[in-house]
């Protein structure tokens, strides 16, 4: 149940059928299964970007990314500005429901377009200076630096939940398409005459754009610097004058991920609970936002602690580690 919880498809199918039953009364546009749909699409969002994520090539998997960024602004771009005749003509041709489960149908795609093309967005911009990416990729990750009991690594990070910060680029999702379909209906008779090409570019330059490079500002701007230290049986995480210690026995879930926008550190323990995003971080000075990747003496420990590895799921190289469940049925 834990697992299917965790899942993006089953949280997509949920809010779509939460709002199911207004959709069958001919009232899909009311405020609960509005809202409903659009959290539906940010879900279906999160699968495409997943799916995406999976595509061995880098570069096919941006050409790919792109590819889908155009596809669904052509579809917004050519749809949206004639939506009152679209659904006029559906009115005359299929009973209410028919239409208002069509309108449900294109609901969910608001929210799964803002994904996409903010994600898009991070990728072009990482090529930028001091991004993730680009020029970036050529600069070092941290590494380990030997101790007289361990070992360890410097970086930046944000102290943010991976759920917390989706939910934010959701937010930022919702608050592009709102204002895109403001414009669109208040300057409905000009903007009807433009073409695919300048709406895309209008939609990028002067909605999606200002508001990425906002939200990447804020994560930035609460990026502080992080030490990791690993020695026998527990990690350190230290930063400003605190310590956190965490002994590998009292660990239930950890979760390691060196390299990519998802880089990251994820440790539920019985102590207590942490997770730092560095992938989205301002990185050090001369390195780029990563981590170094986990020793195997850290994974051997790791497992003689009563921790299984899990199967991967992100970038190459994350590792997922969860304690067994134990109990009369397990």
């Amino acid at each position: 149940m834990k697992r299917l919880l965790g899942r993006s498809e089953f949280w997509a199918l949920a809010c779509f059928g939460a709002a199911l039953p207004w959709v069958l009364a001919g009232d899909a546009a009311g405020f609960f299964p509005f809202v409903c749909l659009l959290v539906a699409g940010f879900f279906a969002g999160l699968i495409v970007m997943r799916q995406l994520a999976r595509i061995p090539s880098r570069r096919a998997g941006l050409w790919a990314h792109v590819g889908v960024a155009a596809a669904l602004a052509v579809f917004g771009a050519l749809f949206v500005p004639r939506l009152g005749d679209v659904m006029g003509w559906l009115r005359q041709a299929l009973p209410e429901p028919a239409v208002s489960f069509v309108w449900a149908l294109w609901v969910p795609t608001l929210t799964l377009s803002g994904v996409v093309w903010l994600t898009l967005l991070a990728r072009a911009t990482a090529a930028l200076p001091g991004g993730p990416g680009g020029r970036s990729l050529q600069l070092p990750a941290p590494v380990w630096v030997g101790t007289t009991d361990g070992a360890t690594a410097e970086f930046t990070a944000v102290e943010m939940t991976r759920r917390a910060y989706l939910w934010a680029v959701a937010a930022c999702a919702v608050a592009v398409f709102g204002a895109a379909i403001c414009v669109f209906v208040a300057a409905e008779p000009v903007v009807s005459r433009w073409s695919p090409r300048v709406l895309l570019l209008a939609f990028g330059l002067g909605l999606v754009l200002p508001v990425f490079l906002l939200a990447r500002a804020t994560f930035r701007g609460r990026s502080r610097a992080y030490s990791v230290v690993f020695t026998k049986g527990r990690m350190r995480i230290r930063v400003g004058g605190d310590t956190f210690t965490y002994v590998f026995r009292d660990i239930e879930a950890f979760t390691w991920c060196p390299r990519g926008e998802a880089a990251r550190i994820e440790v539920r323990s019985r102590r207590g609970d942490r997770s730092l995003l560095v992938g989205i971080a301002k990185p050090l000075a001369g390195k780029r936002a990563a981590l170094p990747d986990l020793s195997r003496r850290v994974r051997a420990e790791l497992s003689e602690a009563g921790l299984e590895e899990l199967p991967r799921r992100g970038p190459v190289g994350t590792w997922r580690y969860g304690r067994p469940v134990t109990g009369p049925g397990a």
